[in-house]
């Protein structure tokens, strides 16, 4: 798939009901956060929480101008941050739109803010972002336990080095 076709953009209040249709999808839900909430006026506080954060950045992923998703980027500390992604349109999982996406936000992340390592954290179940996450060069680091949260109380940390990225995208040019 041509990253052409993908675009990134910061949400703005007009995206606040795709993220509530999402954050309603107990499928989706069970493959991310695992925490399910039905009431709106508690999702739009999320949502506008994310709107309005002035350390993380957050966007909406377009593919051929229709959006499917949204990707953002969590900072961490000075040198390190964390992604987040969604493809919250089932029909457009699985096509190529979250590696695209998952490659436009490292660039910004190491090219513009100058971030210098990356990382992910997935169920380790969820074997489709695992093999997606490995495609655009993180490595497994190891499990990660949360005692305390009893939706998600393992996960898989993954870490993609800047060095790394430009390395692999030197090797495509």
């Amino acid at each position: 798939m041509s990253g052409k076709n993908i675009k990134l953009r910061k949400i703005n209040n007009s995206d606040s009901p795709y993220f509530i249709k999402w954050w309603k999808d107990s499928e989706l839900v069970e493959l991310t956060s695992g925490v399910y909430e039905e009431d709106d006026d508690v999702l739009e506080g999320y949502f506008l929480s994310m709107l309005n954060s002035v350390r993380d950045k957050h966007y909406i992923i377009e593919f051929n101008s229709k959006v499917v998703g949204n990707i953002s980027l969590t900072r961490k500390d000075r040198n390190t941050f964390e992604v987040h992604i969604v493809i919250g349109e089932k029909k457009f999982r699985g096509k190529g739109i979250g590696a695209g996406s998952i490659k436009k936000i490292l660039k910004i992340a190491f090219n513009e803010l100058g971030y210098t390592k990356a990382y992910i954290e997935v169920r380790p179940e969820n074997q489709r972002a695992i093999v997606l996450y490995e495609l655009c060069g993180f490595k497994k680091t190891g499990l990660k336990k949360y005692p305390k949260n009893k939706n998600q109380p393992v996960v898989l940390k993954m870490e993609l080095r800047k060095k790394e990225f430009l390395d692999r995208q030197r090797k495509l040019i």
